[in-house]
């Protein structure tokens, strides 16, 4: 056996690691970059991203409480509404940063070490780190307050949490793509997330719908991630029906279509 052959996976690990290292600083810098953009650097900042999802959350949540009975078909509505109005947070800040999300990062391209994915797995990891944040600040505190139940399987709560984030990424990429093939594209994106609202699984918990109504819900992606942070919550107090599966191949699908679609996408990407 040559030298060369010995020494060759000592220098593949040390290549692997040094580039590692540079992933994790070209991540750091494009969140850090997102930050500034989005917040600016006076006033609270950076603390915007979690308090913009709290106070919203909290907002829904005095004003249903006012209007509505304490209990939803057998369910704590303030139980019900955190499970629903955070993960729809997620959801639409995630998807609806794909608008120009290519033509927006695409100065970014000069640096040798950034591609348009780093770009959008940057602002995927800031979306996600803070309404997850918000979604633990608010829960703790209603928890201490004594308005909401121990959370019964933290495992299936995270995983309906995680498969929301990445339906949302998925679609993300998707509005990024359309939206520099065909800018009028951009106009659909608002009233799409407006009308999908009522379907989406928010409102309702597929066991309260009448059986045909059930057999549809199941074609809803999202659905399937709610029932799991619902059943994740509430235990078996209330029946719950997912397939995690599901989220799971329309996300593959959706990036099988948008990823190839990125570099023909870079090609239209007009630098000022």
């Amino acid at each position: 056996m040559s030298t060369q052959d010995i020494t060759e996976p000592a220098h593949t690990w040390a290549n692997f690691k040094r580039g590692v290292a540079v992933q994790r600083r070209v991540l750091v810098a494009l969140m850090i970059r997102q930050l500034m953009t989005k917040y600016g650097r006076s006033n609270i900042g950076f603390l915007w991203l979690v308090l913009e999802p709290m106070i919203l959350c909290c907002g829904v949540l005095v004003v249903r409480s006012l209007i509505s009975d304490s209990e939803e078909n057998g369910v704590p509505l303030i139980s019900l509404l955190i499970t629903g109005y955070l993960p729809l947070t997620l959801w639409r800040h995630l998807s609806s940063a794909g608008t120009f999300l290519l033509r927006r990062n695409g100065p970014m391209l000069y640096h040798r070490d950034i591609t348009l994915l780093d770009c959008a797995f940057a602002l995927f990891m800031l979306e996600l780190g803070g309404c997850t944040i918000a979604f633990t600040v608010v829960y703790w505190s209603l928890y201490t307050l004594g308005l909401v139940g121990p959370i019964y399987d933290l495992g299936l709560m995270a995983s309906g949490w995680l498969l929301m984030a990445l339906l949302a990424f998925s679609l993300m990429m998707v509005f990024g793509v359309l939206t520099e093939f065909y800018e009028a594209a951009e106009r659909f994106i608002q009233p799409f997330q407006y009308l999908f609202l009522p379907i989406c699984g928010f409102f309702y918990m597929v066991n309260w719908l009448p059986d045909y109504a059930q057999e549809l819900s199941w074609y809803v992606p999202t659905v399937h991630c709610y029932e799991m942070v619902r059943g994740g919550l509430f235990g078996p107090i209330v029946e719950t029906h997912y397939t995690p599966w599901y989220p799971v191949l329309w996300s593959i699908a959706m990036l099988a279509w948008a990823l190839p679609m990125v570099d023909k996408a870079r090609d239209k990407i007009h630098f000022g």
